[in-house]
């Protein structure tokens, strides 16, 4: 009886749980993010939700949130190479979310998407805990960061610059084609495409940007070229 009791006390004689029981008391680990795809720091919890946001909610084969992405990294590559002193937090935010306000279902018709965007971004970084102190600077990166804007502040215009240069290239080409969606044709895509390398790189605010166009410009010639040339004659591309 003491050798029964002894091995009760020990365990030795109680049944074993069974494996799905044993995997359901296992805590789940949560993995949480560090850093987005390119390897940008997602360093506080404010950034996290901005990227979990984005990537949520901002799908788009032309304006989502990986056109943020190269936009925040095309930003920081004109900066260092101008020699712009900017805060990257500004330009995290306004890069991620500068387009949100164009994006279905969020977009109201009649009112211009940067407008919409930071409406919408005010609140949102708000509660995630952003710096609120820098939300002047966010708001002037989105609302010029158009090609056709006036950007004021280094922030607002190496986003401006960035999402120009994003318009070029074989980049450029192709979120133009993408955009056509359900339309019929893409007649509109390939007038953008041959308008962008005129009317875009003399709207460049730095000399590091239009440096940085110059391969995408011919790049985006010699698409259209190419599409001229492989159109039998009489026939519409």
């Amino acid at each position: 009886m003491k050798t029964l009791i002894l091995a009760i006390a020990a365990g030795a004689l109680l049944p074993s749980p069974p494996a799905s029981f044993a995997a359901q008391e296992t805590p789940t680990a949560v993995v949480i993010a560090t850093a987005t795809h390119a390897g940008i720091p997602l360093d506080s919890p404010w950034r996290r939700a901005v990227y979990e946001q984005a990537q949520g909610h901002f799908q788009h084969p032309s304006w989502g949130w990986r056109h943020s992405e190269r936009n925040y990294l095309l930003g920081m590559a004109v900066a260092d190479a101008e020699g712009l002193s900017v805060d990257a937090d500004v330009l995290f935010a306004a890069a991620f979310l500068h387009d949100w306000g164009g994006i279905e279902p969020f977009a109201i018709p009649g009112v211009d998407h940067a407008v919409r965007s930071v409406e919408l971004a005010e609140p949102f970084l708000t509660e995630a805990g952003f710096p609120m102190a820098k939300f002047p600077a966010v708001r002037a990166a989105v609302l010029g960061h158009m090609y056709d804007k006036e950007p004021e502040g280094p922030e607002a215009v190496a986003l401006h610059d960035a999402d120009a240069l994003d318009f070029l290239g074989a980049l450029g080409a192709a979120r133009m084609l993408a955009a056509t969606g359900d339309a019929p044709d893409y007649d509109l895509a390939l007038r953008r495409i041959e308008r962008f390398p005129v009317d875009i790189p003399p709207r460049l605010k730095t000399a590091a940007a239009r440096d940085m166009a110059t391969r995408r410009i011919a790049v985006m010639t010699e698409f259209l070229s190419e599409v001229r040339r492989e159109t039998p004659e009489g026939a519409r591309p």
